[in-house]
């Protein structure tokens, strides 16, 4: 997996940015949720590749067990 930089600020999911704007957030915690939010963009993505089985259904499936244990 290539790992990517999240979006600038400006090219943000529009939803989750007036969410935070929303809550006040300070800038840093709004840098960590978009962090965020881009990594779960990116697993989200390998899991669907996953399910079409593989190879790399079962390299996801090892790493997804031992960053969180059984499935």
């Amino acid at each position: 997996m290539n790992a990517r930089k999240p979006p600038p600020p400006e090219k943000a999911d529009a939803s989750l940015e007036r969410q935070m704007a929303d809550c006040g957030l300070s800038s840093d915690d709004r840098r960590f949720l978009r962090d965020l939010h881009a990594a779960e963009k990116q697993l989200n993505e390998a899991f669907e590749q996953a399910q079409q089985g593989g190879a790399l259904e079962q390299r996801v499936s090892a790493v997804y067990r031992r960053m969180y244990g059984k499935d």
